[in-house]
C-alpha cells in the first residue's frame, strides 16, 4: 500500500546561510552607558555621585557613596555588563 509518496534516491540537503553579526562594534561609550544604566536601576545604589570611565574593557568607578555596602554593590553590578574585563573601584564610602 502506498500513499502517493515516491521513493527518491537523491538527498535534499538544507544549507543554512544565516549568520549573526552585531549591527555595530562595541564601543567604550556604549560600555560606559551600560554601566551607568545598571547602577541607576539598582534600588540599593545611589548612583548620583558615581562617575564611570571605560577603556579597553577596564571600567573605573570614581566618586562617593553613602555606605561601604553600596561601594561593593556598584562594583558587583559593573561586572555584569558585557565586555567588562576589569573593574577599578575608586569609590569612597562617606555617610
Amino acid at each position: 500500500m502506498t500513499f502517493g509518496l515516491a521513493s527518491r534516491s537523491a538527498s535534499r540537503d538544507v544549507v543554512n546561510g544565516i549568520g549573526v553579526t552585531p549591527p555595530e562594534a562595541d564601543s567604550e561609550a556604549g560600555m560606559t552607558d551600560a554601566v551607568v544604566r545598571v547602577l541607576e536601576k539598582h534600588p540599593f545604589v545611589d548612583a548620583t555621585s558615581i562617575r564611570v570611565h571605560s577603556r579597553r574593557g577596564m571600567v573605573t568607578l570614581d566618586g562617593t557613596v553613602p555606605r561601604e555596602a553600596e561601594r561593593k554593590l556598584a562594583e558587583d553590578d559593573t561586572w555584569y555588563v558585557f565586555g567588562v574585563k576589569r573593574v577599578v573601584n575608586r569609590l569612597v564610602a562617606r555617610p
